[in-house]
């Protein structure tokens, strides 16, 4: 009761307290208690201040979505001028901090959100009473987000601005000095660079400065000479961890936790172990690259540190993202080394970490027995929040959007408040993750007959590791810029459904150039034939059909394919698939079909070639289908869970603005975003519509997909589409892969034989890789149970025969009598 009625006195203490651990440079205990005001949710001064701060801190942990989403409600809530230019200015901060670095990729629409805070303060700042300092700090924030977007001219004139105003003080002035050398070396203008990175390094007091000007000298250096660049990353690391000592120690996690700079030692460490690797290189001196694999692993620490910390999913995916880099390098370094295990490690680490991070704490929330009802609500409030965010960002000024995004974020507060009061333990179920070694995966995942191969790939390196039962092999890619290009024309070839004579000799040299690329090893094709192949793909080769890569040169097509010598099935990584495994589904019934026909969205067209295979699925027991006016959101919703088969006959797409995959109903649409809200029991969920394998690219994170939402929700595998799928090419297919399943074949060894089977009955065009390729299997290849029950025809079969014994035998027994 004391607190509240004496809220805002008791922010007031809990204000001067945050202050004094700034001046004590004790980040914890400040961020601890700005946390306390901000969730006390109180009107007065000291709140608003705190948001403000509490953001910021985020934003230095790396939590900059967090950040973001708290100062977009502050700013959806408020009606006063001083204070919107302030958010706005913060906001333009957070999104300077995600950008300083040099190995973060950009989103343009970002930096069209950016140029709308900037317009509204422009518009707005002559009517507030704030120094013009703060403008100019604006200005600064602003270079740092059009530098990352490469608009360097603005960059510069914004820097150069800053400068000129802060000619009288000393260390504001050299903060834009340091961006302006940096936009110098990018200009090649060399000479220039080096004179404002020493200027800093001679004038400046402050340690960040000082060590990012020697971080910066070293990498735009003029020399060919890797090595003599060194000292500068390790001497951006001792003055930054305030080290006077001559020998150079790679820091303990620990002490760079302490010095509160994890971003910027994360920079300076990235730097330092590219030049081991390029050191090692160029003089071939084995102990760069250990150097180098010391400084992967701390690396990889420090990212995961910072993605456990963040509690915002874009944050996390944000840091995933950064160590990408790091992992491609770090397994270079294990190639050279000849080191397999080590390499699988970060391959590990590089792929589809917040699935199996999400997977995980879904696990932990269902066994709290939390009612089903409260975590539907959770999910269904949570996307409409992020909706409305994703509105409000756009067109910050709309009113109407405004109030709703304010109302909706205080509704969903409230929930969750309720929520933890009840259910203290469902909203802290963050869960650490851990991946599996390539050691247990040979002993728990791969037999006799199956091999693996996982793949790490971008624009310009690659590398590969293929493992038997008794074989470890750790491959490069070579020439990967043209391996690059070849998919991108492979793929377009794949989904063209004719091809001319230049076409078929372009398939037939790229596709058997491309399989020949991604297993350069000895005797490929032996050590792949009657395996089960399990692939680990990344980047493009997400969404590459292994099985119709051409395994030798061949007019006729058909015959060799690699689907003929293999079954194939795909995972996100060994990891995810570890833990997937371990949910017990408990499905009541077999089969749920949901197949609408028309829908009442007019731009979709109709499905009515799918009723004749559709309805066979009647056939099987416990089985039901719901078609027409029955196939809704609503029934897939409510009904889901109770199948251990879920098959979809319908529309996919990915809307244009949001880049959220969908599927469609008769009556509605359901996104990515809710469908992570609809558990499910199933062992098998077959998306039987076009594109349902696609979705945005992440890198290390992988597509977001339709298929990634079923197995967050708990589903086994997920039989989906790359492309458009012609409709009676994939009933025949699909079919098939029923009738193989009811045989008790694996799920792989089924689709593989619908495809084998689909191939020998169709010539010319209708062998095309367009026409038969478009299914994947990802996750679980084990068998079904399934079986067909007793039809009505059937019946009325057995019914007749029936009759006619019956009449048969009364005829015999009247002859008999008679006698």
């Amino acid at each position: 009761m004391y607190k509240k009625n004496n809220l805002e006195v008791l922010n007031r203490t809990r204000n001067n307290l945050a202050w004094i651990y700034y001046y004590e440079e004790k980040n914890n205990e400040r961020f601890k208690t700005l946390k306390q005001i901000v969730d006390d949710a109180g009107k007065d001064k000291y709140t608003f201040n705190a948001i403000i701060d509490f953001s910021i801190l985020e934003a230095k942990r790396g939590d900059f979505y967090s950040g973001l989403h708290r100062l977009n409600i502050e700013l959806a809530k408020n009606k006063e001028v001083e204070k919107e230019i302030k958010l706005r200015a913060i906001l333009i901060y957070i999104y300077s901090k995600k950008y300083e670095n040099a190995f973060t990729s950009v989103n343009q629409s970002d930096l069209n959100i950016v140029k709308q805070h900037h317009l509204k303060i422009e518009q707005k700042f002559h009517e507030s009473n704030l120094e013009q300092n703060e403008k100019y700090d604006i200005y600064n924030n602003l270079a740092n987000v059009y530098e990352a977007f490469n608009e360097i001219d603005v960059a510069l004139a914004l820097y150069e601005k800053v400068r000129k105003y802060y000619d009288d003080d000393t260390l504001n002035k050299l903060k834009a000095v340091n961006n302006i050398g940096i936009l110098h070396a990018k200009q090649q203008k060399y000479s220039k660079a080096n004179n404002c990175f020493q200027e800093v390094i001679n004038k400046s007091t402050d340690i960040e400065q000082i060590a990012t000007a020697y971080n910066n000298w070293g990498y735009f250096l003029q020399t060919n000479s890797s090595s003599s660049k060194i000292p500068y990353f390790q001497k951006a690391i001792h003055i930054i961890l305030e080290e006077n000592q001559t020998d150079f120690t790679i820091p303990s996690l620990d002490q760079i936790k302490k010095s509160g700079y994890e971003q910027e030692i994360l920079v300076y460490l990235v730097d330092l172990a590219y030049h081991y690797v390029e050191a090692y290189k160029e003089e071939k001196k084995k102990h760069y690259l250990l150097k180098a694999k010391e400084i992967a692993y701390r690396v990889d620490e420090l990212v995961s540190l910072i993605r456990y910390e963040s509690n915002a999913e874009q944050s996390k995916l944000f840091w995933i993202e950064k160590g990408v880099n790091t992992y491609m390098l770090a397994v270079e370094v294990c190639y050279f080394l000849n080191s397999p295990e080590e390499a699988f490690y970060f391959m590990e680490k590089n792929k589809a970490l917040l699935l199996l991070e999400n997977i995980k704490t879904l696990q932990a929330k269902l066994a709290l027995d939390i009612p089903k009802e409260i975590q539907d609500r959770e999910y269904k409030l949570h996307y409409e929040l992020l909706t409305l965010e994703r509105l409000f960002q756009e067109q910050s000024s709309n009113k109407l959007i405004k109030q709703k995004y304010s109302s909706k974020n205080k509704e969903f507060q409230q929930f969750i408040d309720s929520v933890e009061s009840e259910y203290p333990k469902y909203v802290k179920t963050k869960q650490k993750i851990e991946t599996v070694t390539l050691n247990e995966v040979i002993a728990n995942t791969i037999s006799k007959e199956e091999v693996f191969v996982s793949y790490i790939l971008n624009e310009n390196h690659g590398f590969g590791i293929f493992c038997t039962s008794n074989e470890k092999l750790l491959f490069k890619l070579n020439n990967v810029i043209q391996l690059q290009s070849d998919l991108v024309l492979l793929k377009q070839l794949m989904k063209q459904r004719f091809m001319d004579k230049v076409a078929k000799a372009d398939f037939n040299r790229i596709s058997n150039s491309v399989f020949q690329s991604l297993f350069p090893f000895k005797d490929a094709l032996s050590k792949l034939k009657n395996k089960k192949i399990i692939i680990v793909p990344d980047d493009a080769l997400l969404s590459l059909p292994f099985e119709a890569l051409l395994t030798s040169h061949s007019e006729d097509f058909s015959k060799h394919y690699l689907v003929n010598f293999s079954e194939i099935s795909y995972l996100q990584s060994f990891s995810v698939f570890e833990k997937i495994k371990q949910k017990i589904n408990h499905p009541q019934k077999k089969i749920m079909a949901i197949v609408p026909y028309q829908f009442e969205n007019n731009s979709l067209p109709e499905l009515l070639g799918s009723k004749e295979m559709m309805h066979t699925l009647e056939r099987y027991k416990k089985s039901d289908v719901f078609e027409e006016n029955q196939a809704t959101k609503e029934n897939f919703y409510n009904f889901s869970n109770e199948y251990e088969i879920i098959h979809l006959n319908t529309h996919a797409g990915i809307d244009n603005i949001t880049r959220t995959p969908w599927i469609a109903f008769r009556n509605k649409k359901l996104t990515l975003d809710e469908l992570y809200g609809i558990e499910n029991e199933a062992s098998l969920v077959i998306l039987d519509a076009c594109k349902t394998n696609d979705g945005v690219f992440v890198s290390g994170e992988g597509i977001l997909s339709l298929s990634r939402g079923f197995f967050y929700n708990g589903s086994k595998s997920v039989l989906a589409s790359i492309w458009n799928v012609n409709q009676k090419a994939g009933n025949t297919i699909i079919k098939t892969f029923y009738d193989e399943l009811e045989q008790k074949k694996s799920k792989s060894k089924s689709l593989q034989n619908a495809k084998i089977k689909y191939l020998q009955e169709h010539k010319f065009s209708e062998a095309l890789p367009y026409y038969w390729a478009s299914f994947t299997l990802t996750g679980s290849t084990s068998s079904l149970e399934i079986s067909k029950g007793i039809t009505f025809e059937t019946i009325l079969i057995i019914v007749f025969i029936f009759i006619l014994l019956v009449y048969i035998w009364s005829k015999k027994s009247n002859k008999f009598s008679k006698k």
